[in-house]
């Protein structure tokens, strides 16, 4: 099984304490720059009209609380927000079905996966916001590799 990414501040720490893998300069150095990239300029994001409905008042509560908690670390885009309302919509399923008194298992289960496929897709995972920065690095050093290919 592969490695975990991990992200600049992950590397740098690790390599203070001379643990895991070791990364030349010009690695961490094209690391920190596509963190640094994957930043965006303030966005606001816009709720989708079918969250405002009286029946997905718990989901417009957690869109509300990701956009604020997305905010401070630049995750989401307004192109995101309908991919982030239905996953507000699944959490908000799943959390309904696991405090009933009995609840059904297949529902929990079918809920749980969905959130957490959601999860993946928009970075709300800590290996899957890792994962965006390693990838956003390699396509940095390809585009140099290009660039020196081209210059030669």
């Amino acid at each position: 099984m592969p490695t975990p990414a991990q992200t600049f501040k992950v590397i740098n720490f690790n390599r203070n304490n001379n643990i895991g893998k070791h990364y030349t300069a010009a690695e961490r150095e094209q690391r920190q720059k596509a963190e640094e990239s994957l930043k965006r300029s303030e966005v606001k994001l816009k709720v989708p009209a079918f969250l405002k409905e009286r029946a997905c008042g718990l989901a417009l509560k957690i869109f509300k609380e990701l956009v604020k908690e997305g905010q401070e670390i630049e995750l989401f885009d307004n192109v995101d927000a309908k991919v982030l309302a239905n996953f507000c919509r699944y959490q908000a399923l799943f959390e309904e079905e696991a405090v009933k008194a009995f609840p059904d298992s297949k529902k929990i289960d079918r809920y749980g996966k969905q959130v957490l496929a959601y999860a993946e897709k928009l970075g709300l995972t800590p290996t899957a916001r890792a994962r965006l920065v390693v990838k956003r690095a390699n396509n940095a050093a390809e585009d140099a590799a290009v660039k020196d290919v081209m210059m030669a």
